[in-house]
């Protein structure tokens, strides 16, 4: 959450220290990355990244967030979707392949893979949001 580095960075002044910046927008945009990349190699859970779309410092927390969703968005079996899309996805989700996942530890990917793991469970992936680049793809 974009509040969240703020406060971190500069307390509640929202906007600190100009010389500051660009190295807050990229300590913001490298966690959210590395938060990613647990996932996306790790146990596939979805990642929410939360922005008030607010020019706080500089803008440089939506600048992270726009570097964020250029890099993610476009990568192989990657969605970026709405939160009502992940919700519906979620609902959509058989019950007992939820029960099976919820067995991995946070960042936990099955040692026998993906496809063995889930295989009588095949998962549908949502669609990406139009206008993301994985949707322009």
């Amino acid at each position: 959450m974009d509040y969240n580095f703020m406060v971190n960075q500069s307390g509640t002044d929202t906007q600190g220290n100009p010389a500051k910046h660009d190295f807050w927008g990229d300590q913001m945009r490298d966690g959210l990355l590395r938060g990613f990349y647990r996932a996306y190699h790790g146990n596939r859970a979805p990642l929410i990244i939360g922005n008030h779309f607010e020019s706080w410092n500089g803008g440089t927390y939506m600048r992270a967030v726009e570097e964020v969703i250029e890099t993610v968005c476009t990568k192989e079996e990657v969605r970026c979707v709405s939160f009502r899309q992940l919700v519906d996805w979620l609902d959509a989700q058989d019950p007992r392949t939820l029960e099976k996942l919820r067995t991995l530890k946070v960042g936990e990917r099955p040692r026998q893979g993906w496809a063995s793991f889930l295989a009588d469970r095949p998962t549908p992936a949502p669609k990406a949001v139009p206008g993301t680049p994985a949707a322009r793809g």
